[in-house]
């Protein structure tokens, strides 16, 4: 950067998350960033290993995010509330902040001038069965919308299946039963999932973040997992199956075909835009029916996740 040059501001919301504290060391060099988290101590611990951040402290409506969006170039939207069983039961704050906030934010900050506003979505908003993923379709629609009514902002939609070894996650959970000698607990064995690893992950959003058009749909080519198979990076471990909780699905579904008919594809990448001439006749993309992550890999994953957290 050249001297007197100013750093562009970046606000990466749920950034104590798995993707969003990535994100801000990858990014931290590069720009001023406003850091948002709900957890006091964690925000605090990203503070002291990160001490150019501005912290931003409560939920999405706090007053500093609205200071933040006015300074910002760019936003990376990953909080939400992702848990499906919760929000089978909390239908109310699941909607108020997965729709109503991450519509308020983004309106904001589109009239603020914002560059680029990058939303983190998720296999569950397509074709969705559960009020998590019913949020999420929302949410999604209203961005393409907003790309619509703002042409100066950049709005960029990530449609991610599940991150290996994210916090809250199926893995997450296995690795503190075990390390507590609990029971680790399997809703069906033969459930399948999209997932990749964070750094997976992290890759999509930069390619959304350098490369990515207002209206794009970025979907990540990923290979799934079954339960059965992420059983055995566990092996020794006392197995107890609990059944589907409510609003899960046995197999996720990525993309349904008719959805958007419009786009390219990279090597790594689905790009759906509804504005582009570019035909891109995809399939339905089925957690069932589509390559599986070998276990080896998953074994390599696996160790990632645990040199992160020791």
């Amino acid at each position: 950067m050249a001297q007197g040059q100013r750093k562009k501001c970046l606000l990466i919301t749920g950034a104590t998350g798995s993707l969003g504290s990535e994100l801000l060391a990858r990014y931290y060099s590069e720009y001023r960033i406003f850091a948002h988290g709900r957890n006091a101590d964690k925000l605090l611990r990203l503070k002291m290993h990160y001490p150019r951040i501005e912290a931003v402290l409560g939920d999405l409506r706090a007053p500093g995010i609205r200071d933040a969006v006015r300074q910002a170039d760019v936003v990376i939207h990953t909080a939400a509330q992702k848990y499906v069983n919760l929000a089978e039961r909390h239908c109310f704050y699941t909607v108020d902040t997965n729709v109503n906030c991450t519509f308020e934010l983004a309106d904001l900050a589109a009239r603020h001038g914002v560059e680029r506003f990058i939303f983190i979505s998720t296999d569950k908003s397509s074709f969705p069965t559960n009020v998590y993923g019913i949020t999420k379709y929302l949410a999604e629609r209203l961005i393409l919308e907003l790309a619509e009514v703002y042409p100066q902002t950049n709005f960029i939609i990530c449609r991610f299946g599940n991150i290996f070894g994210s916090n809250g996650s199926v893995v997450q959970l296995w690795l503190d039963a075990t390390r507590r000698q609990y029971p680790i607990q399997v809703t069906d064995p033969d459930m399948t999932r999209f997932m990749f690893s964070l750094e997976d992950a992290t890759e999509t959003v930069h390619f959304a973040l350098t490369q990515g058009r207002s209206g794009d749909i970025i979907i990540p080519k990923m290979k799934s997992v079954c339960l059965r198979d992420l059983m055995q990076l566990f092996d020794g471990a006392q197995i107890e199956v609990i059944g589907r909780r409510p609003g899960e699905k046995v197999h996720e579904t990525l993309y349904v075909q008719g959805e958007v008919n419009t786009g390219y594809e990279t090597e790594k990448y689905y790009v759906l835009n509804a504005r582009d001439e570019r035909q891109l006749n995809l399939r339905d993309l089925n957690s069932a029916e589509c390559e599986r992550v070998p276990v080896p890999t998953l074994r390599l994953w696996l160790e990632r996740v645990q040199r992160r957290a020791a």
